[in-house]
């Protein structure tokens, strides 16, 4: 089964509320944002799917948008001046979930893809709504391939944990990645768990 928005939500602010509470553990100049970030600025116009002719341009910024940027929303970040990362979890075509890690100090989008299917369309619209925000730094953001070295998915319907479990690794400073695609059903029972019972490991395995 898919992760939706819910699940993919509930199970970040597990992340954040576990990098509040062990800062040795977790690193602190990172901000895990919810989906809604991504999703809702490139599909605000309520239309299934995307379209060339949308544009940064027509979209109208809202507060939300600065309380991201200040770290208002979702609780637990930090103003985005005070940290170096940025993750965003983005769910392209209401199908697919990949992660997305930006780098503010080098003005890099690292997309971690675990299907390795094409995103050059979604990657282009991110980097021109992050742009777009963080103008006033003159930030020109590249976008660069992060997927080498992700455990990739074979079967539908994992791409989801796969996300999450992409951002739990980078939030501990993990330099690789130590799961394949058979060891998802412990994974995201795992994940289920933690998020029931609010659980806050200061361990990452």
């Amino acid at each position: 089964m898919e992760l939706e928005d819910t699940h993919i939500n509930e199970y970040l602010l597990i992340l954040r509320k576990r990098q509040r509470a062990y800062p040795t553990v977790y690193a602190q100049r990172v901000n895990v944002l919810d989906s809604q970030f991504y999703w809702q600025r490139m599909f605000d116009s309520g239309v299934a799917a995307p379209s060339k002719e949308w544009s940064i341009l027509k979209h109208k910024w809202h507060d939300d948008d600065l309380k991201t940027v200040r770290g208002l929303v979702p609780s637990g970040n930090r103003p985005w001046h005070a940290v170096n990362w940025v993750m965003i979890p983005c769910n392209l075509g209401r199908n697919h979930w990949v992660l997305a890690s930006v780098d503010l100090t080098q003005g890099k989008i690292y997309l971690l893809d675990p299907f390795r299917q094409e995103v050059e369309f979604h990657s282009n619209r991110m980097k021109d709504d992050v742009t777009y925000i963080l103008s006033k730094r003159a930030f020109r953001m590249s976008i660069m391939d992060g997927t080498r070295g992700v455990p990739q998915q074979h079967q539908g319907g994992n791409c989801g944990a796969h996300t999450l479990r992409l951002a739990e690794y980078l939030l501990a400073n993990k330099k690789e990645f130590h799961w394949k695609e058979e060891d998802m059903g412990t994974i995201r029972e795992k994940m289920a768990v933690e998020v029931y019972c609010n659980l806050l490991h200061n361990t990452v395995v």
